[in-house]
């Protein structure tokens, strides 16, 4: 509530007071940088008074963009990127704003003698157009992110930003935007606050349920919360409405109403992981495993089919998830393609990391079930059923859509292992099967991933080179002469402006080419490099005195004829017969000048080259975002009648192209690959077949995406174990690994880290080889055009800009890089790229470094890190001299390489996912083999230990058999030395065991037989004194003390028969067992429901011991027996049992039952032959069971509480795997 009523009932007072705020801190920001400025320039000015110009010494004095004019003329300037008006400098003599075609600027004027220095501080940056590279805009430095407009004149009413003395600079008009500081932050922490309370508030209440056991409820009304809440953010659009964050902005990513931004697919994929636990969290509680194990063979049949559907399923869904992020996000997610680690590129892998989680909690639970049902099946029937279910689901996707096919090999491969290893899961110990089934989850992930992004490339692919091939042969461009006639043309001749401009008597030709291709071109002419000359009334060019440049008579004989008439007036396609597949259109646009009077504008468009080596610069393309394929060489031939006619690009279809293959409907389909390179062809309605071809995206992609989203994923692994132990630094302590864990952890940390560090050494080493020699080929091509510009042909033609301008371009072309020209003033003369400098990126004045290292230190050559917007490049900057002589500088040769960053982003792309593949083979070889190696490492102690289990004094011990000569035999050695020595012991010690149990049970025995012998001796006794002394009862007492005597004669007997069995008892026979099968029958049993309540918590993995099994049934039998028994009448008997696992090495039972308990003076005798607190127990019972379970390794105790009940516990040793 109070975040609606902050979005739409702000008080005004509240957004005056926000907004004055705001003004404030811009002024204050304006006048701290306008007083470093001032300081600036007069430390500049006194260094000028005492030196002369100097570039080398002032730029080190200069963080501002300066420039010092000397009467009137430019001598001095510290930045090539601001651009002022270098033939009419400021005439201010204060502190004043100005705007021109490039921006808004703070201009700051300082006089010292004959100088008149110039500091720029510039307020709004304004290119004119939007692209990748270029962001025009407000500086964020002053305004933050203040939403508002510059008003340069002095209105009274809005706020305005001075100078320290008082000065009006500009005016600040928010109109309908928002202040930086103001409520929209305030609404979205109230939004974040509601949003944890209401959370916190749905856990509380499911909860409250859960602890009442009422898992289901709980957990569902947890699910209904959160869904009905994150429904209730889409429907609102929050919080996009509140506040325009990038995270929630659906320029970024936009798939549908379910996920119309980043940050809904983050809350998305935060609910699905939510669902998944609570999925899991569920089928835990609820026992759904019991279920399936009461299974018929027959329904686990049908069981074991859906739970393998249900995978295939989650499989295509996670597809999808990765096939929408790539198709619906500008971001480059193809790490063949970018390295650059973005912030919202990281979230987008992190997402994909949420649903692999997700994916994983799913999984683990379909593989426990399948587990389960396999044991009523036979071996080779789920082989079957998985052939037969990929069978049915491959047909169906060659039918319908075969991009379902790697997700279905990826599901065969998945459920193929999960089979393999449920069938010998006693050769996996259940700590390491946890540790690999995350890893093949991680693997089956990124596998789809990789498959998911190379079906929408080669989506994609088609889709461009189809487009492509319809634009390469499109006669004529239907909505570009649409557009140039209805709507250029008409808003051209009637700017007033352009009309002024036009009747001189100075005409600025520059601002009406300017005003032109930045406000009356819209961006669909992007793709046409543009040419705009002016002619007046009679005809005659406005832009040049050259007497040999063309007249409109001249251009209208050249180009005006019928043959390239259009349906428009005024408008011609010209075709190139040396270059039949390009487009040059020509606009003559008739601008009124006075009564009678018009001048004429001709538009001259021709289509940029569409290869992707193409000249044009990067930040000026006409794409928002660069599609990933076009960084391959692209190349393109056209046949007509099965002959060659044309070709353009580095593909070599003459010799190259199979010319058979225009025969075949495969090529035209999905296109045809061949010694590394992708055709597709594309039959024209004229006629002419074309064939567009790139580089081959294949298998060695795929497995580069595959690593990276791999190694990703596992790092993101660890890190979240760190933060899980060191939040639970308790089970760090409790975490005891096996032998065989250890050495399959310490195998591959030992080699793992080793070759991430040699990986990170040979990428940093070959890194800085490739800009080493990346370098070197610039200064190659550099020298060999400073060659041919110094000349004498050049020389001779540099007084003549038409001429000069042909030259350059001519070498630019043969060169394939930009030239540019200064003067020996360090001003641009000409150049082959016009459009970077007219687009206003960079000032027609040298790099003032250049200017400084060339002309004042004599360097040969200079290469400099620039920027052109957004984008880095590296520029070369030399001396132009006549023949070479160093004595004399008649100019500088300027040559930008704008791809210089993109070239070294492709020798390192192609380095780090060659390291990452073989690190990846490599980390996956290594799980395998130290798990094989670990198994073979540990066979002996496995073999051992076996042996030391089965050692007895009373049984036939074998030696071990052994030929290494390492530890294992030295150990293997002194175990049979051990077994000599036994042997020799072994009658001694087993006849001193024998007679002390013999005389320990002797006692026993002798105490047990007095107790009855007592009684029936005062019995007898009574008996002769009463005969003595003649008692007239004698015969009834004769015959009651007979009674006695025979009873007491039956406790003989049956002390006797116990003594018996217990000494013939045979010997425990171990073998690997279940224990929990053990339990579950002896609690069968023992289940009555009517006279019995039982809670059995037993694991649903198998828990293996190496024991008896009839003796273990019969000591559970017996504990059971005992229990019920012991509970009193007055109460309904209630046994807990339990088997659970501690840590490794150990199965732990558990009886409770909920009895009278053992008294304490009694507690001591519990487990000795003979002693028992029931009238009818022999007493045997427990002793057997001690015996029993001793004889396995294993332990017996009890805990007890008079009154409350008696716990046993049985601790076994478990089995090795």
């Amino acid at each position: 509530m109070a975040t609606a009523f902050l979005h739409y009932r702000v008080p005004v007072a509240w957004l005056q007071a926000d907004r004055e705020k705001t003004q404030q801190h811009i002024s204050q920001r304006v006048q701290a940088l306008l007083s470093d400025a001032h300081q600036e320039a007069v430390q500049l000015g006194d260094q000028l008074q005492k030196d002369r110009i100097s570039f080398t010494k002032l730029l080190s004095k200069t963080h501002y963009p300066t420039f010092v004019y000397k009467n009137g003329r430019l001598v001095y300037w510290s930045d090539h990127t601001v651009i002022p008006d270098l033939d009419l400098p400021p005439t201010s003599h204060s502190i004043s704003t100005i705007r021109n075609s490039y921006g808004t600027f703070v201009v700051m004027p300082h006089q010292v003698s004959e100088y008149r220095i110039y500091t720029y501080i510039p307020l709004q940056i304004d290119y004119g157009t939007t692209k990748d590279f270029l962001s025009s805009g407000l500086q964020k430095s002053i305004f933050g992110k203040a939403d508002v407009r510059l008003v340069l004149e002095n209105p009274g009413q809005l706020p305005q930003v001075k100078t320290s003395e008082g000065e009006f600079l500009f005016a600040v008009d928010y109109g309908s935007g928002r202040a930086d500081v103001g409520f929209d932050q305030i609404q979205l922490v109230l939004l974040i606050l509601g949003t944890i309370f209401f959370v916190w508030f749905s856990i509380s209440w499911s909860r409250y349920f859960l602890r009442r056991q009422r898992y289901t409820a709980g957990i569902v009304l947890l699910l209904v919360l959160l869904v009905g809440f994150r429904l209730a953010l889409l429907f609102l659009n929050l919080p996009f409405l509140i506040v325009e964050t990038e995270l929630f902005d659906p320029r970024l990513y936009a798939a549908s109403f379910w996920s119309p931004s980043v940050g809904d697919l983050a809350l998305n994929v935060l609910l699905l992981v939510t669902v998944a636990w609570a999925a899991s969290y569920l089928f835990h509680k609820n026992e759904v495993l019991n279920t399936f194990k009461a299974y018929p063979p027959k329904k686990s049949k049908v069981a074991l089919g859906i739970t393998m559907l249900v995978f295939f399923v989650l499989l295509a869904v996670l597809f999808r998830f990765y096939y929408g992020i790539y198709h619906n996000s500008p971001l480059a997610l193809d790490i063949n393609q970018s390295i650059e680690m973005e912030r919202y590129k990281l979230v987008m892998y992190t997402l994909m990391f949420l649903h692999t989680v997700a994916l994983s909690l799913f999984a683990y639970k379909l593989a426990s079930v399948a587990n389960v049902l396999l044991r009523r099946l036979s071996e080779w029937w789920p082989y079957q059923l998985l052939l037969g279910i990929a069978v049915v689901l491959t047909v169906l996707a060659l039918v319908f859509d075969m991009r379902w096919i790697p997700v279905l090999l990826i599901g065969t491969v998945f459920w193929a292992i999960v089979l393999l290893a449920a069938q010998h899961r006693q050769a996996i110990s259940l700590p390491y099967r946890t540790y690999l089934f995350l890893f093949l989850i991680i693997a089956v992930s990124s596998l789809t991933g990789a498959a998911s992004l190379y079906t929408h490339f080669q989506s994609e692919l088609l889709a461009y080179k189809q487009k492509f091939a319809f634009d390469l042969m499109q006669g004529n461009d239907v909505l570009a002469e649409y557009l140039l006639e209805e709507d250029v043309a008409v808003r051209v001749s009637e700017d007033v402006l352009i009309q002024t401009k036009m009747k001189g008597p100075y005409v600025d030709a520059f601002f009406i080419k300017r005003k032109i291709s930045r406000q009356f071109l819209p961006d669909y002419f992007d793709k046409y490099e543009a040419n705009i000359l002016l002619f007046d009334s009679q005809g005659r060019t406005l832009e040049s005195a050259d007497t040999t440049a063309a007249t409109l008579d001249e251009l209208r004989k050249k180009y005006a004829t019928a043959h390239n008439k259009t349906e428009y007036d005024n408008l011609y396609l010209v075709n190139d017969p040396a270059r039949p597949h390009t487009r040059f259109y020509l606009k003559l646009i008739e601008v009124p000048l006075g009564t009678q009077l018009y001048g004429t504008i001709v538009l001259q468009l021709s289509l940029k080259e569409l290869l992707p080596n193409s000249l044009v610069p990067e930040l000026l393309a006409g794409q928002q975002h660069q599609q990933p394929f076009q960084a391959d060489i692209l190349s393109y031939g056209i046949y007509e009648k099965g002959r060659l006619t044309y070709s353009e690009g580095e593909f070599d279809y003459a010799t190259n192209f199979d010319r058979s293959e225009l025969g075949k409907s495969e090529l035209y389909r999905q296109g045809s690959t061949e010694e590394g390179f992708h055709h597709l062809g594309v039959k024209t309605d004229s006629g002419p077949t074309v064939i567009i071809t790139t580089n081959k995206y294949g298998a060695r992609e795929v497995l580069s995406n595959f690593s990276f989203l791999f190694l990703f994923f596992t790092g993101c692994l660890i890190v979240v174990a760190l933060l899980y132990v060191l939040l639970n630094r308790e089970r760090l302590r409790d975490f005891q690994p096996n032998f065989s864990t250890k050495i399959q952890l310490f195998l591959n940390f030992g080699i793992l880290l080793p070759l991430m560090l040699v990986s990170i050494v040979t990428a940093s080493l070959v890194t800085g080889s490739y800009k080493k020699d990346l370098l070197s080929s610039y200064e190659k091509k550099g020298e060999a055009i400073q060659d041919h510009l110094s000349r004498p042909t050049t020389l001779e033609v540099m007084p003549d800009r038409n001429r000069l301008l042909r030259r350059v371009a001519s070498i630019a072309a043969l060169s394939e890089a930009d030239v540019s020209l200064y003067d020996r003033n360090g001003r641009l003369m000409v150049t082959s790229q016009p459009l970077i400098f007219e687009s206003g990126l960079l000032s027609k004045l040298i790099n003032p470094n250049a200017f400084a290292a060339i002309s004042e230190r004599q360097a040969l050559r200079v290469l400099l890190d620039e920027h052109a917007g957004n984008l880095n490049f590296n520029a070369l900057y030399l001396p132009l001299r006549p023949d070479n002589d160093p004595e004399k500088l008649i100019g500088f040769i300027g040559i930008p390489f704008f791809d210089s960053e993109r070239q070294l982003d492709l020798k390192l792309i192609e380095l780090i996912t060659t390291t990452m593949n073989i690190f990846t083979v490599m980390f996956i070889v290594f799980i395998i083999l130290t798990f094989f190696a670990s198994r073979a490492l540990t066979v002996p102690l496995r073999m051992l230990a076996d042996k030391l289990k089965r050692t007895s004094l009373t049984g036939k011990n074998e030696m071990l058999a052994y030929e290494g000569a390492d530890e294992i035999g030295m150990l293997v050695n002194e175990y049979n030395r051990m077994l000599l020595t036994l042997e020799q012991n072994k009658v001694e010690l087993a006849m001193r065991e024998k007679e002390a149990a013999w005389r320990e049970m002797a006692r026993q025995v002798a105490h047990e037989i007095k107790n009855p012998l007592t009684p029936m001796k005062l019995s007898l006794q009574y008996l002769q004194k009463a005969i003595a002394e003649k008692n007239p009862n004698t015969e009834q007492m004769i015959n009651k003390i007979s009674h006695t005597l025979i009873t007491q004669i039956n406790i003989l007997s049956d002390i006797a028969t116990s003594f018996s069995n217990f000494t013939s008892m045979p010997e425990p026979k171990a073998e690997l067992m279940d224990l929990g099968a053990a339990l579950h029958k002896a609690v069968d049993l023992h289940t009555n429901p009517a006279s019995v309540r039982t809670k059995l918590r037993i694991p649903e993995e198998p828990v293996m011991v190496m024991a008896d099994e009839a003796l273990l049934v019969r000591t559970f039998n017996n504990l059971l027996l005992n229990a019920i028994q012991a509970v009193p009448a007055e109460r309904k008997p209630l046994i807990r049992i339990e088997l659970k696992v501690n840590g490794s090495s150990e199965a732990l039972v558990s009886i409770a039952d909920n009895g009278s308990g053992i008294p304490a003076e009694i507690q001591h005798k519990v487990f000795i032959p003979n002693f028992s607190t029931k009238y009818t127990g022999s007493g045997i019972g427990l002793a057997v069971a001690k015996k029993g379970i001793e004889n396995a390794g294993g332990r017996i105790w009890f805990v007890t509480e008079e009154g409350e009940g008696t716990t046993f516990y049985i601790a076994l040793p478990l089995a090795s795997p």
